[in-house]
């Protein structure tokens, strides 16, 4: 009995820790455990190990309170029998604990009652008692040690036991949880995410609102800048109930679509040229003036008084988009880069070209041959083609003879292709000629071609 004492001050230490692991979440244990017993120390006997195991089923029956039945079998070391015995077990034991089902360290005291057999046979009652602790190695599993007290009622058979094992609780497999898919990552799970493809604020239920304004992006008219939600998220900067985006006056309020009528004629005060004073639509919002030929523009501002038209009062005959007055072709559409006149063909040019190079004349006069007339009727064409444009004619000469001569030689030439026009039906008017003599070669005069190139007629469509 001189180990009693430490045995004693173990089990109060063991006592001592903070909580036991079964409760009522999880109210059904199972354990299993080596045993270690000795039959010596508390019969006053020589010190003897025997060994054997244990399995067990513990329940949770109220607070702080386990029932147990743990059934052992072993060989142990019995005073007054020779060698090994076989002895077995079944109790009723109950467990006394603090109980925190999250807690590492679980102690429990425990007693009972229980019916002990030798051999199978020569039973008796036991009454054990002791105290262990649990280890938590995972949610539902523990490390368990254990030292017990048995007294017996049959002589030299009080016995002592040291128990090292496992506990595991009985428990439903839990379905796993996943976490809320959040696509964008703002937060805010798909499922309340109305807008779960574009990161938001929680505020407006995960979509995105670039400018704060309370109206989220796919509802913003004007996500980039901050506005009212009755115009959309928009703007409305001089508060006269039309927003900026649709106000033409976005920083001066106005009843007419936004903008300022001072006048209220119904005509806008940046398209009314007299703001002050009203007047029809037809008149630009100014009173009503003289306008002799009724075409909406007052005689005072109108350049064609005596002819209606839209152009600033004047008439647009060809259609081409510019007013007769400055129009060079009114009659004739054409381009308004090219004043309203149609521009020269290229082909009509180089044909021009052609025609300076093969008028000719007999040698040393201003008398055209025969051959010429052709190429001089194709200018005549030509002319009739642009009725509008009028016709430069200049004589040119080579360098060889007298400067003088060669000056009224080459006006002489270019005055005969004037008048050859004039015959065909080409007015005067629309006719000009000119001699420049050896002044403007075009090739070098000291070779016999470049003095063939030089001596032509050169024929020019102009616009005056």
């Amino acid at each position: 009995m001189t180990k009693l004492p430490l045995l004693l001050f173990a089990l109060t230490l063991i006592f001592l820790q903070p909580t036991f692991a079964q409760n009522k979440n999880h109210p059904n244990a199972l354990n299993a455990k080596l045993v270690f017993n000795d039959f010596g120390t508390l019969n006053d006997e020589d010190f003897h190990i025997g060994q054997g195991f244990e399995v067990g089923y513990f329940r949770n029956i109220a607070p702080f309170l386990n029932l147990g039945v743990p059934l052992k079998l072993g060989l142990a070391n019995i005073p007054g029998v020779d060698g090994n015995t076989v002895i077995s077990s079944a109790d009723l034991v109950g467990q006394l604990g603090n109980m925190n089902p999250d807690a590492k360290i679980s102690p429990y005291a425990f007693g009972g009652i229980g019916y002990f057999l030798e051999d199978f046979q020569d039973g008796h009652m036991q009454f054990p008692f002791g105290a262990g602790a649990n280890f938590r190695i995972s949610r539902y599993a523990f490390i368990n040690t254990q030292i017990e007290m048995r007294i017996a009622q049959e002589e030299l058979r009080d016995n002592l036991q040291l128990g090292v094992g496992f506990v595991f609780l009985l428990h439903k497999s839990e379905p796993k949880v996943l976490p809320p898919t959040d696509t964008d990552g703002d937060g805010t799970p798909d499922s309340f995410d109305q807008c779960p493809t574009a990161a938001g604020p929680a505020t407006t239920l995960g979509c995105p609102d670039t400018d704060g304004d309370g109206v989220i992006d796919v509802n913003d008219l004007c996500p980039d800048q901050p506005g009212l939600a009755e115009f959309a998220g928009c703007p409305d900067t001089d508060g006269d109930g039309v927003p900026d985006k649709d106000d033409p006056c976005p920083t001066r309020a106005g009843r007419l679509n936004g903008c300022p009528d001072a006048d209220n004629d119904g005509i806008a005060d940046d398209d009314d040229a007299c703001p002050t004073q009203a007047g029809p639509a037809s008149n630009k919002g100014c009173p009503q003036k003289a306008d002799k030929d009724g075409d909406g523009f007052s005689d005072e501002e109108d350049e064609c008084p005596d002819l209606p038209g839209p152009f600033g009062g004047c008439p647009d005959t060809d259609g081409d988009g510019l007013a007769d007055n400055l129009d060079k072709c009114p009659t004739t559409p054409g381009s308004m880069d090219n004043f309203g006149c149609p521009e020269v063909k290229k082909e009509t040019k180089e044909r021009l070209a052609y025609v300076a190079k093969n008028v000719q004349f007999e040698t040393g006069s201003a008398l055209l041959t025969r051959n010429s007339f052709t190429v001089l009727d194709e200018v005549f064409a030509i002319l009739q083609q642009y009725p509008d444009y009028k016709m430069s004619i200049s004589g040119h000469t080579d360098y060889t003879g007298n400067t003088e001569k060669n000056l009224k030689l080459s006006q002489e030439r270019a005055k005969s292709c004037n008048d050859y026009l004039i015959v065909k039906g080409i007015a005067p008017a629309r006719l000009r000629y000119a001699g420049f003599g050896d002044t403007r070669p075009v090739a070098d005069n000291a070779t016999a071609k470049g003095r063939e190139l030089n001596r032509r007629v050169e024929f020019e469509l102009t616009l005056e």
